[in-house]
């Protein structure tokens, strides 16, 4: 699979924005929005739990011709599958590492394209990438923090 901007997902921050479907961008996708380059194979996003926001954002990913691979409600999973015929690939985290609610009001808007997407903050990617603490979520950390300085 080959890496992605956040630009070639633009249409899918669009189709959230459109629904007024809550979400939040995180992992690799947020570290490259803050500014730290690095290839990035997928978009990860963080939804609420409330069962209508999180079913206005599935209906926002297929709009825009998001599959999930299991067919379970939301409220039953940890995170959704989501690809595409190109074979772009959308992780939908119902449960995450730190509560919606705190990663929403934290949370930044970063212009992309003719839309603009919601990404975690600074804090919270660090945060959660040493939660993780794999060998390349500790690199995303050193480059976020080099940036920040």
């Amino acid at each position: 699979m080959n890496a992605q901007s956040a630009a070639a997902y633009s249409d899918v921050f669009g189709a959230l924005q459109q629904l007024n479907a809550p979400y939040v961008v995180v992992s690799g996708m947020a570290v490259l929005l803050h500014g730290h380059t690095r290839p990035v194979f997928d978009l990860d996003i963080v939804i609420s739990n409330n069962p209508d926001e999180q079913n206005r954002a599935l209906q926002a990913l297929m709009m825009v011709g998001f599959v999930s691979t299991l067919m379970i409600p939301p409220q039953l999973a940890t995170v959704l599958r989501m690809f595409d015929q190109t074979e772009r690939e959308v992780d939908v985290f119902c449960k995450y590492h730190i509560p919606f609610t705190q990663l929403w009001e934290d949370s930044v808007e970063i212009a992309v394209e003719n839309t603009v997407a919601r990404v975690a903050s600074l804090e919270n990617v660090v945060k959660t990438k040493r939660i993780v603490g794999r060998p390349h979520d500790l690199e995303d950390v050193a480059g976020l923090l080099r940036l920040k300085d």
